[in-house]
């Protein structure tokens, strides 16, 4: 009887469960015949393919007598807002003079260039359409992926308006042999096919959010693609938007990352840090009161400078790599700080950098 008892309460709290699930969906898709996953993986395609454009680009030469194409490129975008801007990839729009954005219902727009950040492989384009023909897509969170998650690419595989392939994140926190410092152990591998033209799309997660940039893959392996993760984006959309780049102060001091190689040849006493090689007159880091040492010690070809203060920590967090102070800009606006913990002669100091608004240099 008690057992009898049980099952009826877990059956009721099944049934309960299921219908929340199915009443999330539409009519059209509760009724579709298609399993449950199939349902949600339809309907996120139908509501977020109508963000995602087509881009195609154009360098062109003009001649006295003609204007011909000397290099061209397609990819893939997709809305963030209602007043026309397009987030893509930088790669995708390089060293091109016009740019064409075909929306979700295939209505064709000459695209403005508003900003780009090359560092990260991002660009965001402005059109002027209706607002009721864009459909901006939500942007998640990239700082709490798991291995295994489910993931949704769409974009213009090889010229194929709005293909969907679906996967897993495959890895965190990658890199690329060519990777730029911002993007070092930061991309997102999936194994969701990603192939020339996806370049720029966006990488979804369940709900919906866009949660990566489609960026890269390894031409000689399969299933293997990277994605930036959308919380970069987000730190320098804004700055793409007023100023047309990324807000990168100067900091007036430079270095060479501590491994606990380089830390065992030279005897220093941290394993892993920054360590201070020169700091310029009159920078912000100079003005904080870093050192830098005064012992060269060359190793083949490249020279250390040594006894200069050691960054080991950024921002509250312990340092592990140079990447992290790039990040840590990539959130920042002028006026804050940059907080470092730095081990100075046996203790360790708290240095706050001021970062200042950037100055315009041509």
């Amino acid at each position: 009887m008690k057992r009898s008892s049980t099952g009826h309460i877990v059956s009721s709290w099944l049934l309960m469960m299921l219908t929340m699930l199915f009443a999330g969906l539409p009519a059209w898709a509760q009724e579709s015949g298609l399993a449950l996953d199939e349902r949600k993986t339809v309907e996120v395609f139908r509501r977020a393919s109508k963000g995602v454009v087509h881009i195609s680009a154009q360098a062109s030469m003009t001649s006295p007598f003609e204007k011909h194409t000397v290099d061209s490129s397609t990819g893939t975008g997709f809305s963030i807002d209602s007043d026309g801007r397009i987030l893509t990839a930088f790669h995708v729009i390089k060293d091109k003079d016009q740019i064409t954005v075909v929306l979700g219902n295939r209505h064709e727009y000459a695209a403005r260039l508003l900003g780009t950040a090359p560092q990260l492989d991002i660009a965001v384009l402005q059109v002027d359409a209706p607002k009721d023909e864009l459909f901006p897509l939500a942007l998640g969170n990239s700082g709490s992926l798991e291995v295994g998650q489910k993931v949704m690419a769409i974009g213009n595989a090889v010229g194929l308006h709005n293909s969907l392939t679906v996967g897993v994140i495959s890895a965190l926190q990658r890199s690329m042999g060519d990777t730029a410092v911002e993007l070092e152990d930061a991309l997102i591998q999936t194994d969701a096919a990603i192939n020339p033209g996806n370049s720029g799309g966006p990488l979804l997660n369940s709900a919906g959010e866009v949660i990566g940039i489609n960026d890269a893959i390894i031409e000689r392996a399969q299933n293997i693609g990277f994605a930036i993760p959308i919380d970069l984006a987000r730190s320098v959309i804004p700055d793409l938007i007023e100023m047309g780049h990324p807000y990168r102060p100067v900091l007036g001091f430079s270095g060479s990352e501590i491994t606990p190689s380089l830390a065992k040849l030279f005897g220093l006493p941290v394993e892993k840090g920054f360590l201070i090689e020169e700091v310029l007159p009159n920078s912000p880091g100079a003005e904080a009161g870093l050192r830098a040492g005064g012992r060269i010690v060359m190793v083949g070809q490249k020279p250390y400078v040594l006894g200069g203060d050691i960054i080991v920590g950024i921002d509250g967090e312990v340092f592990s790599v140079a990447s992290q102070i790039a990040k840590s800009l990539l959130r920042s606006q002028p006026g804050q700080e940059l907080r470092l913990q730095v081990y100075r002669q046996g203790r360790t100091l708290d240095v706050s950098v001021p970062l200042l608004k950037m100055q315009m240099q041509f």
